[in-house]
């Protein structure tokens, strides 16, 4: 679970499928030694992976925040809400259908009671920041509704699992596959940052995947944590936010820094996708974060004696100290493993999901 160690204070969860979890009540906890098997044979050639099309947001004035996109009447007048899909402490997500189209929808109700103060605000900011993005990778927001008592997100309906949850089903898997995952995933974090976003949480859980195999899609969702930034390279954000074992060494140091905090955590998400557990694991928070910090991690373990070097080389590339050398999510979606120009080895498998 996410966390800000700033003044910024948490805010409510915002997936489809996935149980959202209260965001207040988020604590820094350790991340535990790996129990994860992995196994490695075989060998698989990866081929190419193609960049979705995308739309560049187009900018709107700082005052024309919710006003406009906000409908202050019942959602009940056009959508007719179904099942609870999903609950948090802050939330419940339904499955709704437009009455209209028939068209499917998950609708999340948050009460008002449950998200004061700064919560509120910071909702807004999701809210702002989520209604301006158009990406195959991002998870969609269509309408919001407010009422008395809550307020009411009409967003795109996922029917899958997260990442790892999808993986564990799935069992065996290539690097190919792997690949195709993280492609995506940046895909969608080179549209944030050329919008001026940076997320700040990413982390399995708030990827979400459906479809099958080849087919498979990608969404980034939970953007309680995103912040504007203007674009402009080296711009600076300065509140702590983020996941134990995700966040990078300069969010930990409180340093100021940037949107190259995303690409940190890409770094940990594919080296758990190959590995199967993660690159920093200690038994107590600042343990964890010295690791963090020192940039101790390796690929000592035998699961990667079959895996590619290329795909080691962009792990390298990402888990990089000084943000400034780190890849950006341009350099990642053109490096040899992700354009499939490099051959890989190994098939993996997830017998469960690694330890948080």
């Amino acid at each position: 679970m996410g966390a800000c160690f700033g003044k910024e204070q948490a805010t409510t969860k915002h997936t489809t499928q996935s149980e959202p979890s209260p965001r207040t009540e988020a604590t820094t906890q350790p991340t535990t030694a790996p129990t994860t098997s992995v196994t490695t044979t075989t060998t698989v050639t990866t081929e190419g992976s193609s960049k979705p099309d995308t739309k560049k947001v187009t900018k709107k004035s700082e005052v024309d925040e919710d006003e406009n996109f906000i409908q202050y009447e019942s959602i009940k007048n056009n959508y007719v809400l179904g099942d609870e899909i999903g609950r948090g402490g802050f939330s419940i997500v339904y499955h709704a259908e437009r009455k209209k189209t028939a068209e499917e929808f998950a609708v999340k109700k948050i009460e008002k009671k449950k998200v004061e103060g700064d919560d509120i605000k910071l909702l807004r900011r999701e809210i702002q920041i989520m209604k301006q993005l158009d990406h195959p990778n991002i998870l969609k927001l269509y309408e919001v509704y407010e009422d008395e008592e809550s307020f009411y997100l009409v967003m795109e309906l996922v029917k899958g699992k997260e990442l790892f949850d999808k993986i564990v089903e799935r069992g065996m898997y290539s690097e190919k596959d792997a690949a195709n995952i993280i492609a995506q995933v940046v895909s969608a974090v080179d549209y944030l940052h050329e919008n001026g976003i940076a997320h700040r949480d990413l982390k399995p859980e708030n990827l979400l995947v459906e479809g099958e195999e080849d087919e498979s899609k990608v969404k980034i969702a939970d953007f309680g944590f995103a912040k504007s930034f203007g674009g402009e390279a080296g711009e600076q954000l300065m509140t702590s936010c983020g996941s134990p074992g995700y966040v990078a060494p300069e969010i930990l140091t409180a340093e100021s820094y940037d949107k190259s905090v995303d690409m940190w955590s890409v770094g940990v998400i594919l080296y758990i996708l190959l590995s199967g557990y993660p690159p920093f694991y200690a038994d107590s928070a600042p343990a964890l974060f010295k690791k963090i910090m020192d940039v101790k991690y390796d690929f000592d373990d035998s699961v990667w004696d079959d895996i590619s070097d290329t795909a080691k080389d962009l792990i390298r590339n990402l888990l990089v100290k000084d943000p400034a050398k780190r890849f950006t999510a341009q350099q990642c979606l053109s490096h040899a493993w992700i354009t499939g120009k490099a051959k890989t080895k190994a098939t993996l498998q997830m017998k469960s999901k690694p330890d948080k």
